[in-house]
């Protein structure tokens, strides 16, 4: 489940330009910024927003890759 959720975030960040430097970064290469929301196979498992403020320190940037910033994510989220 682990590698689908990472494979599917990594798609989502797809036009997120690397590296990023803010929250604010990211959220402005999504296409419904901080309001989107991450679902796999149709089910909601998250608001971007949330989990970015729940996950996320001003300490942590700059993240230089997509997969760097769900790893980051993810470990701290314990998935």
């Amino acid at each position: 489940m682990r590698e689908e959720l990472f494979t599917h975030w990594i798609e989502a960040l797809g036009n997120v330009s690397f590296p990023v430097t803010s929250k604010e970064s990211v959220y402005s290469g999504l296409p419904k910024g901080a309001a989107g929301n991450m679902t796999v196979g149709g089910l909601v498992v998250c608001n971007v927003g949330e989990l970015f403020e729940k996950f996320l320190k001003p300490s942590d940037f700059p993240i230089n890759s997509a997969e760097d910033l769900v790893r980051l994510i993810f470990d701290r989220a314990g998935i």
